[in-house]
């Protein structure tokens, strides 16, 4: 125990450490310090550390404070937008001002969160804004006079769905780069500057695997080379991996492409009416092409595709109709900047175009996802753990991965084997939360399967009871919109609680609802199940309806699946189970989030207890009190 208070890191945690003085509420949690200390050991080794660090460990400033007490410069990324924020201008300052750091900070958005003053200003009088937006818009314009940084969080009024996002910001592809008239007071080359020199810089997930993309295809760098990479919610990784090492193209991207192409011919060279015209060509053509797709399914694989002539033949159009354009651009793009942007764009979309034209490559799958009016193409490695593993190796640099939910049983094998980190360090911290005392785990022993007819309505049966103790109160965290939505019909007449469905309001307003609402009862799926922080009476029990496997038609699980069955390994096992586990620990930590919080976990899925692999399940979850008996989750709330 003793080596771990000699740590500078442990020792600053500790209740004889500086940062008592500064942090409101501070206590000493070994946990924390024992990862700080581990921490400090990967970052002195440059080794791969994953972490495992329970709800309640701190695990925040148990990265954070090796960081600042190290001279080398770190990148820390987030999962989410919020963790980002609060780390930049909450948790950072604190550590920053207990020990007088001289650190520099910078927070690093993708660039969809900065303002493009030459997009907004050429959008002024175009004729796709109505006449609130162009309000909107003027009201941005004077923002602009008036922002140092940018920053689109700063503009209150502008909502994250506003239509006028995409008019005044950039994407990589539209983006004139040091072509552009407003280049120096461009605010995402100056973000970028800023982290260029930082020695800590902010980011989340998708913004660092965006850098790594680059970085690999040989462009410019966004981010420094840093000698400490931390990857908080780090069980989003792999997700994020796969999307980032996957190549793809969008009916919204040849849509948005389409409609920049045809400005920029009407301002720098409206004689080219042919150009114009095949332009109108290629955008009909993806649109009819969305709708050659027939499928319920949201995510489909491009094999099931194969003898859809008519779909068949649209990519064949689309993909000419590229070559065609692409043709005619070449010989536009010295007549403006905007037409050269628009060539090199069209290049780009032409070759992406042709890897759906032809033959799949081996150990990839080609799949779609749909929405209403809008399919991407993806061609996604069935393993990442090849580019990732070569990515930390060549790197030279100490990773820090660190989540509530990396292990199965404690067991690293799951996420370790996804990212090829075999060799990695591991660090399995317990939540210092009492859940014994704290916590009931209810399982009430359904008579019919999740996959019934009847489930909803038994769920309900068997809720209502649980509800009436818990005085509502509640999370009831579902693994699809179907469930959600049936549930929430059957609860309307039978719930004597404040109801809130998601879907029927914002997720933010939902949330807020929940906070301010005494009593109140919220029905969510996959969003609410992580990332969500209620402390207090609030929230006193969290139902979850079924065992949250994932769905085994989904393209690149059924991939994954089919790979491992040809090796005749047993996919349920290496794949499914431990996902599941790691999802139900997400939603299951939403319940107890303070050392002073009391709360009824209730899984209705029987499976967790008729089936050999249920114990997985409760051995992965804190070690808390369970009960089958109604009487006594009544007797837990009565006390």
């Amino acid at each position: 125990m003793q080596k771990y208070l000699k740590s500078p890191a442990a020792q600053l945690l500790s209740k004889s450490g500086a940062l008592k003085e500064h942090l409101s509420g501070f206590s000493e949690r070994l946990e924390q310090q024992l990862m700080a200390e581990e921490v400090t050991n990967a970052i002195e080794a440059k080794e791969v550390l994953i972490c495992e660090a329970g709800t309640g460990t701190g695990k925040t400033l148990g990265y954070l404070a090796p960081i600042f007490l190290s001279s080398k410069k770190s990148i820390v990324s987030t999962a989410t937008k919020a963790l980002q924020d609060q780390l930049y201008h909450r948790d950072i300052p604190v550590l920053n001002n207990s020990i007088s750091s001289s650190k520099s900070i910078a927070l690093l958005k993708g660039r969809q969160n900065y303002l493009c003053i030459y997009r907004m200003n050429k959008s002024f009088g175009d004729p796709r804004l109505d006449v609130p937006s162009q309000l909107l818009l003027g009201h941005t314009s004077e923002w602009a006079g008036q922002t140092v940084t940018g920053d689109l969080d700063e503009l209150k009024i502008l909502k994250d769905g506003s239509n006028i996002r995409p008019f005044i910001t950039s994407t990589a592809e539209n983006c004139l780069g040091a072509d552009c008239p407003d280049f120096s007071d461009c605010h995402v080359v100056k973000a970028r500057k800023e982290a260029t020199a930082a020695d800590v810089v902010v980011v989340n997930h998708h913004l660092l695997f965006a850098d790594i993309e680059l970085k690999e295809s040989g462009f410019a760098e966004l981010l420094p080379d840093a000698d400490i990479v931390v990857l908080d919610e780090a069980h989003k990784v792999p997700d994020v991996a796969s999307l980032f090492f996957s190549r793809s193209i969008s009916a919204r991207q040849i849509s948005l492409f389409c409609q920049d192409c045809k400005h920029a011919v009407q301002k720098e060279a409206p004689d080219m009416v042919v150009l114009n015209s095949e332009l109108e060509r290629l955008e009909q053509c993806q649109r009819t092409l969305r709708a050659e797709i027939k499928s319920k399914s949201s995510r489909l694989t491009w094999e099931t595709q194969r003898t859809n002539v008519g779909l068949n033949q649209k990519v064949d159009d689309v993909g000419n109709l590229l070559r065609v354009v692409s043709g005619q651009l070449e010989i536009a793009e010295e007549r403006g900047i905007e037409l050269a942007n628009c060539y090199e764009r069209a290049i780009n979309l032409k070759e992406r175009w042709t890897v759906f034209e032809n033959d799949v490559t081996p150990d990839h799958v080609h799949w779609i996802e749909l929405t209403q009016h809008n399919f991407t193409f993806f061609d996604t490695p069935i393993n990442v753990a090849k580019e990732f593993s070569s990515l930390v190796e060549k790197s030279d640099t100490s990773w820090i991965m660190t989540s509530a939910t990396l292990a199965v049983k404690g067991d690293f094998s799951y996420f370790k084997n996804y990212l090829g980190l075999q060799a990695a360090k591991e660090c399995f911290l317990e939540s210092p939360f009492d859940y014994k005392e704290q916590a009931l785990l209810y399982l009430p022993g359904l008579e019919v399967a999740p996959n019934d007819s009847d489930y909803e309505k038994r769920l309900v049966e068997a809720a209502l009871p649980v509800l009436e103790a818990s005085k509502g109160r509640a999370f009831i965290l579902f693994t699809s919109y179907r469930s959600l939505n049936a549930t929430a019909a059957i609860m309307r007449d039978l719930n004597q609680y404040p109801l809130l469905v998601q879907g029927e309001a914002p997720r933010n307003q939902i949330l807020k609802s929940f906070h301010s609402t005494p009593n109140a009862v919220l029905l969510g799926t996959s969003s609410f199940w992580e990332g969500v922080d209620v402390r207090g009476q609030q929230l006193s029990l969290v139902i979850i309806d079924k065992l949250p496997f994932m769905p085994p038609t989904d393209p690149v699980i059924e991939a994954r699946i089919n790979r491992l069955a040809e090796k005749g390994e047993n996919a349920f096992e290496k794949i499914q189970i431990p996902h599941a586990v790691t999802v139900l620990k997400q939603g299951a930590g939403r319940l107890i989030r303070d050392c002073n919080d009391r709360g009824v976990l209730m899984i209705a899925d029987n499976r967790i207890e008729t089936r050999d692999y249920g114990e997985i399940f409760l051995r992965s979850l804190p070690a808390m009190r369970l009960t089958n008996d109604i009487e006594d989750v009544q007797i837990f709330f009565d006390s």
